[in-house]
């Protein structure tokens, strides 16, 4: 990506950013059982899909671990279809899974579902836009309204026709921009034109983990649960059987959460994998790790609790002493 930017000389007070998520996915589920297919497989309502409204939900093993996690958007029909065709539902899957996720759920599709499934992942870029001039930005493609949390609008930029995404915070940064792939430089240059910076992805990584953001192959993985990791806002507590619910349901109603997400303020650089120590036995693993130009070394874990309070102290690696921080640094 061109004219990408360094973090060490981002501008705090207004500047916009703009990353393109390396392999992004999405998948296409259609046919007459498709809400009732995603319903009984992820850990949100699928009911509360509207077309202005995205349902972030979460894939999960029988144990609750998570496989992927998935922004659902409400689509009227694939893309050229005429006004008669059946609408269907995009999921935005992890970066790197739309593969794995999409041969796993088809062999959960049982002979009496009217319901396909397509990997859709090559049709569309992902592009996140995010800082305090975002919202500006916005306004000035003739959004006036910035989309809230989980809402989805529809814009035209430079003749390129995209869905913008309001992130939850428990998730990402700002907006989900989806491109479609023959618009995509157009719409980069677009960006550019009105203020936008690109950034690097080792920037953005120290940007996720300053904000406490959970990611694909670090904190999304088989290790944890979603509550685990603090995805609490894609878990619903009113719908009925989905795989991983019991383990799930138990975590909440008898307090069986015993680890965390939590950040660390550390005297060193560390490495993710490192073990964390309290007391003198291993209470966490490190999963992210980075050199913050604002906060200096800095680091996500999970943490038994109760180590992962603001304020304890514990170990990592051979020594390096750090502080238990709350989220966002």
């Amino acid at each position: 990506m061109s004219g990408e930017t360094s973090i060490t000389t981002l501008n705090p007070v207004n500047q916009t950013y703009i990353f393109a998520h390396p392999n992004p996915g999405c998948l296409r589920i259609a046919g007459p059982d498709q809400r009732a297919f995603i319903q009984r497989q992820t850990t949100n309502d699928v009911d509360l899909l509207k077309p202005n409204r995205a349902v972030l939900t979460v894939l999960t093993s029988p144990a609750a671990r998570i496989l992927d996690v998935f922004y659902l958007i409400d689509t009227p029909g694939k893309p050229g279809a005429g006004p008669d065709e059946p609408g269907c539902i995009e999921a935005l899957s992890l970066p790197g899974r739309a593969g794995i996720t999409a041969r796993y759920l088809k062999g959960r599709i049982f002979f009496m579902d009217k319901v396909t499934l397509e990997d859709a992942s090559h049709e569309y870029q992902q592009l996140d836009l995010f800082g305090p001039g975002a919202d500006s930005l916005l306004e000035r493609l003739e959004i006036p309204v910035p989309p809230q949390v989980d809402e989805v609008v529809v814009a035209n930029v430079s003749g390129a026709s995209l869905r913008i995404l309001g992130l939850n915070p428990q998730v990402g940064l700002g907006y989900r921009l989806v491109v479609p792939s023959d618009q995509y430089d157009t719409t980069l240059a677009a960006m550019a034109a009105l203020g936008a910076q690109a950034i690097e992805p080792e920037d953005y990584e120290i940007l996720r983990i300053e904000a406490g953001l959970p990611i694909a192959g670090r904190e999304l993985t088989e290790d944890y649960t979603p509550l685990e990791v603090g995805l609490t806002g894609a878990i619903s507590d009113r719908k009925g059987c989905y795989t991983g619910q019991e383990v799930i349901a138990r975590q909440v109603t008898y307090d069986k959460v015993t680890r965390r997400l939590a950040g660390l303020r550390l005297e060193a650089g560390v490495r993710p994998g490192e073990s964390v120590q309290a007391e003198g036995r291993a209470v966490g693993v490190i999963t992210s790790a980075a050199i913050s130009p604002r906060h200096g070394p800095v680091a996500l874990a999970v943490l038994k609790r109760p180590h992962h309070e603001p304020g304890a102290s514990v170990t990592v690696g051979d020594g390096v002493s750090a502080q238990v921080s709350s989220l966002p640094f």
